[in-house]
């Protein structure tokens, strides 16, 4: 439907008092400008969030074609810090999500866009004269409030899914370096189960030579020195294996990874918070829930907006040309009726997305629970295991072998308990590394739980 106004206010408008209607056309313009688009939620935003929460660098924004950045000295060794700074700045995977804060920034810039006015032309035909209109839709005075709110809430959304996303790099980033400094432990183990069981077997065949022993005596204690060897290339295969994936997720693939040293720093010196404060920590500083509760603000926002989007209202501003006065203004207005189409489909949508997202955040809460409670019960366990097998069994099993093994020597114990005890001692230095390996994966897993450092 399309009004205008009296002829009246038309000749209040003639030309030259053509500013008026100039003005009355750029006054929508002039309000809705008066809604910011930008957004302190940036890369540095993110990189503040991160350094405050974990510790870590962010690095450089950098473009898929630009050089990576320089590599630290690796003559050292590679640290656990090291390999946290590397998986940020140099892991593909991570670099593209960072992209998708430049794709919610754009959409903010186009929330803020302005509908370009749309000119028409009518020439003299007859009698009539020559006429032109410019129109502006008008609706985005009260749309773009709201559609820019939402694009800045989205923003935000992204910017703390990413610091989520950064701290689930680092803690990954921990746990292969924790499987690379287990496989180094397991290949020290095999390294030593090839000395100690060579060793036996060295002793038997003595003995054999001595005539102390039978021939048949010494097939056992040269299949175990065999297949502590074959224990020794596997254990060597999946260290190799591990540094390699370490490495192609850091970027190093140049790196030679077989002479590469890994430096794990103690955990033992790491004070945990009781499980009460870690939960209060977790729920208040999780930025996947900070995101989530973001994202449903945003959701409201939106549906601010598509129920402003009832009513469609264009302004205008007609001249005609003719004679005796050359130019005639007039404003006039569109307004859409919503008779049949109240924008009801968009609006439903909406509110569910807003249920599904209110859902979604408690699902959330329950997960960030389980997560706290999950990694604090496997540091608990794995922290008791390593005090057993340091402090107890290991120095115990130690003292068993060095006995049976001068008493083998002696020919006062049988091969049999020699062999067993020195399988004990090396699944005791097995059981020992895994549970300090555990012990490491188990700390990196609270941390991320509880959105960082403690």
């Amino acid at each position: 439907m399309t009004f205008f106004l009296p002829n009246r206010l038309s000749n209040l408008l003639v030309f030259p008092l053509h500013r008026r209607g100039v003005w009355l056309l750029a006054l929508p313009l002039l309000l809705a400008g008066c809604v910011s688009t930008k957004s302190a939620y940036t890369r540095d935003h993110v990189a503040r969030r991160l350094q405050a929460r974990g510790g870590y660098e962010l690095g450089t924004a950098r473009s898929a074609s630009a050089l990576a950045p320089a590599l630290p000295t690796l003559q050292d060794g590679l640290s656990e810090d090291e390999a946290i700074r590397l998986a940020l700045t140099r892991n593909p995977a991570f670099q593209a999500d960072l992209s998708t804060l430049a794709l919610a920034q754009a959409d903010l810039q186009d929330a803020g866009l302005l509908p370009n006015p749309v000119l028409s032309l009518v020439t003299a035909h007859g009698t009539a004269p020559f006429s032109m209109a410019l129109s502006l839709a008008s609706d985005l005075l009260w749309q773009r409030l709201s559609r820019v709110g939402a694009a800045q809430l989205e923003t935000q959304r992204v910017a703390e899914s990413l610091v989520s996303r950064g701290l689930l790099v680092s803690r990954d980033a921990q746990v292969s370096y924790t499987d690379i400094t287990l496989a180094d432990e397991r290949l020290r183990i095999a390294r030593e189960a090839i000395v100690m069981r060579a060793e036996v077997a060295r002793i038997v065949r003595a003995r054999y030579r001595a005539g102390e022993a039978s021939e048949l005596e010494t097939v056992a204690p040269s299949a175990d020195s065999l297949r502590a060897v074959d224990d020794y290339y596997r254990a060597r295969r999946d260290n190799r294996v591990a540094r390699l994936r370490l490495l192609a997720t850091l970027g190093l693939d140049s790196v030679n990874a077989d002479s590469l040293r890994f430096t794990a720093a103690p955990v033992s010196a790491t004070l945990v918070p009781p499980l009460p404060t870690l939960l209060d920590s977790a729920y208040a500083a999780r930025p996947d829930l900070w995101a989530a509760r973001v994202g449903i603000e945003g959701i409201g926002q939106r549906l601010r907006w598509e129920r402003s989007r009832v009513f469609s209202f264009i302004v205008s501003l007609d001249a005609r040309f003719n004679n005796p006065n050359p130019v005639h203004l007039g404003p006039g207005a569109t307004i859409g009726l919503p008779l049949f189409n109240r924008n009801q489909g968009r609006i439903s949508r909406v509110k569910a997305e807003l249920e599904q997202a209110s859902w979604q955040y408690l699902t959330l809460r329950q997960t960030v629970n389980l997560d706290v409670r999950e990694a604090y019960a496997q540091y608990e366990q794995a922290t008791q295991s390593v005090a057993l097998w340091e402090r107890s069994y290991l120095p115990s099993l130690q003292d068993a072998l060095r006995r049976s093994t001068n008493a083998f020597i002696n020919g006062d114990f049988p091969y049999v308990q020699v062999a067993e005890t020195t399988r004990q001692l090396l699944d005791a230095q097995q059981r020992a590394a895994d549970a300090r390996a555990d012990q490491r994966r188990a700390l990196a897993r609270l941390r991320y739980a509880v959105g960082g450092r403690f």
